[in-house]
């Protein structure tokens, strides 16, 4: 499954950059349910809420402020990246982010449509609200 997002925020990006240097950092923007376990070698278990397997992540490219690539291993599979671009308002934050359950093979996208796409959406757009409010702008009305 991919998912993919384009976002606008009144925050430097900096600001947005900083929640993206190191996957431990994710949680200060979903607020994921327990505590980051640091596996070594850039490594990181992430727990989410709802899921029983947590995501091991780590960041395999960055440039500071312009962009920031992760893999998973373990339960989970796949890759994610976000860009960040100046605007006239502040920062454009946009990527995607392509994950699935490893060893369900091809019942995987079945799993993924059925049970985890909603899931994965949820918590970008919980982590892009928590921006919104830091930056104190309204969410938009989907």
């Amino acid at each position: 499954m991919i998912v993919e997002f384009r976002e606008e925020f009144s925050l430097p990006v900096e600001d947005l950059y900083a929640y993206f240097q190191s996957p431990a950092d994710w949680v200060r923007l979903y607020g994921i349910a327990g505590k980051v376990k640091d596996c070594g070698d850039g490594w990181y278990a992430i727990p989410l809420h709802g899921f029983p397997f947590s995501l091991v992540a780590r960041n395999t490219e960055q440039v500071p402020n312009e962009l920031v690539r992760w893999v998973f291993r373990g339960f989970w599979r796949g890759s994610g990246e976000v860009r960040f671009s100046p605007i006239a308002t502040g920062t454009r934050v946009e990527g995607s982010e392509e994950i699935s359950v490893r060893w369900l093979s091809f019942f995987s996208p079945i799993v993924e449509r059925l049970l985890l796409r909603r899931q994965f959406e949820r918590i970008w757009a919980l982590g892009w609200r928590r921006l919104r409010k830091r930056a104190g702008i309204p969410a938009p009305v989907a």
